[in-house]
């Protein structure tokens, strides 16, 4: 039996993923990624580095990475984010979460976000999807958003 082998980042076309096109920001900034878990590698969306605090000058210098996702997560949200990302690649269906970046620019940012996981015929996760918006206000209170919340429960 040959194992299938997963799909790799840079084979795919640098194309826009449009499975969250539907999802609107109130300010005007969302943006997507993919992280590749067969060699490691990210692909992120111009508002994707906006919402990180990188002017539109800095995208050919800064490299997306898993090193560079972490160091932009707000110290409180990190061990939430480490569960919510072993839930998603445990079972892959839509997950939504609420988490804060702090920018380069020395902003921190509450946002939204929708995540999957592709999985290969062998059901071993190979590719993660997703978006982010900024979240002005929460949802559920009407006022800024100030701890990362993360849902355990996939959207049908």
């Amino acid at each position: 039996m040959t194992q299938q082998r997963g799909v790799r980042l840079h084979d795919l076309p640098m194309q826009p993923d449009h499975r969250y096109e539907h999802v609107e920001s109130p300010a005007g900034i969302k943006g997507g990624f993919r992280f590749s878990l067969t060699d490691g590698a990210w692909w992120w969306s111009p508002g994707m580095f906006a919402l990180h605090g990188y002017r539109p000058a800095q995208l050919r210098r800064v490299r997306p990475s898993t090193r560079l996702i972490l160091t932009h997560r707000h110290p409180g949200d990190r061990q939430a984010m480490a569960a919510a990302w072993a839930h998603l690649l445990a079972d892959g269906k839509l997950a939504a979460f609420h988490y804060r970046i702090v920018g380069a620019d020395g902003i921190t940012r509450p946002v939204f976000a929708l995540a999957s996981t592709d999985f290969n015929r062998g059901h071993d996760p190979t590719m993660v999807t997703g978006v982010l918006q900024l979240e002005e206000f929460s949802t559920r209170t009407g006022s800024p958003s100030s701890q990362a919340t993360m849902s355990s429960t996939a959207w049908p």
